[in-house]
């Protein structure tokens, strides 16, 4: 139990600042870690989250199609009479976008109007100047018996379109079951034509609101799994972060907790790891599907029309400027937040704690304004954040709007130069939201994810320090004889501040040993390198003449019971605080333990007795009361070393009559040790040490003692005269 002086004690809390580096793929890994026990778990979300980003991407193209091919469906068409000239325009036009037709020796190209920007512009002149390539806009509708009795009663059929190339002023067969109409005769109909006219296009507009319905109804599907899913396995990782956090804090030595408050320890298993599981939840994956989102609608757009969609991203340099600025502005902010509200835990603990010393010495005010100052602080640091955030998203929205603005200004003339179709610039303008939809969330999800990495590094800071060696390798359930051994053995809580000076002595097993001296001579610091609680910098201990560090800490703590002053009780019942949970331990042997040390008789007049409730720290019993039912746990374990520190200092006298019977059974058998100030309670002890300053200045039995006059007489004569 050798080591460092490394203090904390009587030196306040150490600081809660974190100087490492912001960012640390470390910290990533250590997370991943948590869900690779569920990788199945994040891959299946993963791909339900897929199958929502494919949802997301097909349905502006759906819309596109509904209107280019169905609702603005205009056509340019080509007339052909010779398959030579129409072989030879398609061979040389294979980027345009046609339907080819024939009847009766005449070969039909149709396109839409966007597709002629498509041909070199002297060949177009051409065409036109030679009557192949009409300048009127058609409508290709089904030849069918209804079709031709409507348009046989109020248009005329055109029996060689290629003669009337510049007019069309009527209805031509195109062969495939299908008639060119022109656009502006078709508009003549009346609605309930119109609409018969174009059954086709009605059953097809009819077929994408289905397929529209169906994924939107799997998209919504799709989430709600992807939801659970994600929170299922997020909950189950921060499970076990939550019990390895617990558990590597049970092992932390004693001296961590000297300098850290419970309400910052309190803040890294709860607020911590809930500000990860939040991330998991909704943060993590959902980023992913964004940039995945954010790639793919990239990726069409310059797919669909590059130059429409870099005109478009024109704004997008200065988002990603803002992004990154934000991004590195939050997580400095995060870290302070966490600090502080680490600190606001801390001092709402403390002052809850000590609310009774806050009541007797009339502290409201001064504790008001102390915790006052913390609140202030931590507000402060919070509205830095929100002003932060508030920044930010308006100028996502913004941006986002100014791209819309550019894709209508840009994409309308486009349109008016029939370059792209109304269903194009549609489709980039819902692609267009979409891509701004997580840019814009982001600045939530980042929210959201600096406060997990914020909490992730004080978690991982807390995981990464070593633990107390608790030597578990050694472990032999040893039953130890009690003899107990000091060599020149020197400590310091801080480096050169020797609490101890060369202690040495020597406790036979069975031997009764008292501790005395002033406030602060080391008493219970000899106590606590017995039980290893915190190490020493010199010298040697021995129990049963093999060195502390030879012994597995279980095995010692198992061989050593003690009484403390101020007891803790745990919440629970009677019978569980005296068995802890030892569930060899019957309710009968309890209660004759109990019954053994003058327990017995206050329990039975509980309404519940062994099975009444206690509070918190055991604040419905009395300060003997709590004494007692220590006394009957250390008799459960029966330990071969009995320590009594100072446990009898602030009880009445009856009380006092019981524990000293109780003290007198428990003794026997055990090598003892009591620290007491009162000096009545140690005159039968075999022998007493007494220390003053760090240092043994006398050992003998009370009687000798007095015979020498020394510090122990100055200290009886002050008690008793």
């Amino acid at each position: 139990m050798r080591g460092g002086g490394g203090g904390g004690r009587g030196r306040g809390y150490v600081d809660d600042d974190l100087k490492g580096r912001i960012y640390d793929r470390r910290l990533y890994g250590k997370l991943a870690y948590y869900l690779k026990p569920y990788l199945k778990w994040v891959i299946i979300s993963f791909l339900v989250l897929m199958l929502v980003t494919g949802a997301e991407l097909v349905t502006p193209l759906i819309q596109q199609t509904a209107i280019d091919e169905h609702i603005v469906s205009d056509k340019t068409v080509a007339i052909f009479t010779s398959e030579a000239e129409h072989d030879d325009f398609v061979n040389r036009h294979k980027v345009v976008k046609y339907q080819d037709y024939s009847h009766d020796g005449t070969y039909f190209v149709v396109f839409a109007p966007k597709e002629r920007n498509k041909i070199d512009q002297p060949i177009l002149i051409d065409l036109e100047e030679r009557g192949i390539l009409s300048k009127i806009p058609v409508q290709i509708v089904p030849d069918n018996e209804n079709n031709r009795e409507i348009f046989s009663e109020r248009f005329r059929l055109i029996e060689s379109p290629e003669d009337e190339i510049s007019t069309l002023d009527g209805y031509f067969l195109i062969g495939g079951n299908k008639l060119a109409i022109n656009l502006e005769k078709l508009n003549e109909l009346g609605s309930k034509e119109k609409l018969t006219v174009r059954s086709d296009s009605s059953r097809s507009l009819f077929m994408l609101a289905m397929i529209f319905l169906l994924i939107i109804t799997i998209r919504f599907i799709s989430g709600y799994f992807q939801t659970v899913i994600t929170t299922v396995f997020s909950q189950r990782a921060m499970n076990d972060l939550r019990h390895d956090v617990f558990a590597h804090l049970q092992r932390m030595p004693t001296q961590y907790f000297d300098k850290n408050p419970v309400g910052r320890l309190v803040t890294r298993v709860t607020n911590d790891i809930r500000a990860i599981d939040e991330m998991l939840a909704s943060g993590v994956i959902t980023i992913v599907q964004d940039v995945i989102l954010i790639i793919a609608i990239v990726t069409l757009m310059m797919v669909l029309d590059y130059k429409l969609a870099l005109v478009s991203m024109a704004i997008l340099p200065v988002v990603v400027w803002v992004i990154v600025y934000f991004r590195k502005r939050t997580r400095i902010i995060y870290r302070e937040v966490r600090k502080y509200l680490a600190q606001l835990n801390a001092t709402l603990a403390e002052h809850i704690s000590g609310q009774k010393i806050i009541q007797l010495f009339n502290q409201y005010s001064q504790k008001r304004d102390e915790f006052a100052d913390i609140n202030q602080t931590y507000f402060l640091t919070s509205m830095k954040q929100l002003r932060l955030f508030a920044f930010f998203r308006p100028v996502i929205h913004v941006s986002s709007q100014i791209a819309a603005a550019i894709i209508i200004w840009y994409g309308g003339g486009q349109i008016l130069q029939n370059t792209i179709t109304i269903g194009l610039l549609m489709a980039f303008t819902q692609y267009i939201r979409r891509l701004f939809e997580p840019i814009n969330d982001f600045s939530e999800k980042i929210n959201v994810l600096q406060g997990a990495l914020a909490g992730a590094e004080r978690i991982f800071d807390l995981m990464d320090l070593d633990p107390e060696d608790y030597k578990d390798e050694l472990m032999s359930e040893v039953k130890l004889t009690g003899e107990i051994e000091f060599e020149n053995v020197w400590m310091a809580y801080n480096p050169g501040e020797w609490v101890l000076k060369d202690i040495s002595f020597k406790i036979r097993p069975g031997e009764k040993i008292a501790l005395v001296g002033h406030t602060g001579s080391g008493k219970t610091t000899i106590v606590n390198l017995i039980l290893g609680m915190y190490p020493y910098q010199k010298g040697r201990i021995l129990i049963d003449g093999k060195e502390l560090d030879e012994y597995a800490l279980r095995d010692i703590r198992s061989n050593v019971g003690i009484v403390q002053q101020d007891v803790f009780i745990f919440s629970g019942d009677i019978a569980e605080n005296i068995a802890l949970n030892n569930k060899d331990l019957t309710l009968e042997e309890i209660t004759q333990m109990a019954t053994y040390v003058n327990a017995d008789k206050f329990i039975r007049q509980l309404p519940q007795q062994y099975h009444e409730p206690v509070m918190e720290r055991g604040a419905t019993l009395s300060t003997g009361q709590r004494q007692l039912i220590a006394f009957a746990r250390v008799l459960a374990y029966d330990p071969s070393i009995f320590i009594l520190d100072e446990a009898t200092s602030n009880i009445d006298t009856e009380t006092e009559i019981l524990i000293q019977d109780a003290l007198e059974k428990l003794i026997q058998e055990r090598t003892s040790i009591i620290i007491a100030h009162r000096l009545s309670t140690i005159q039968h002890a075999d022998r007493i040490i007494v220390l003053h300053k760090g240092k043994i200045v006398e050992i003998g039995s009370h009687f000798d003692l007095l015979d020498r006059k020394g510090l122990y007489y100055d200290l009886y004569r002050l008690q008793y005269t």
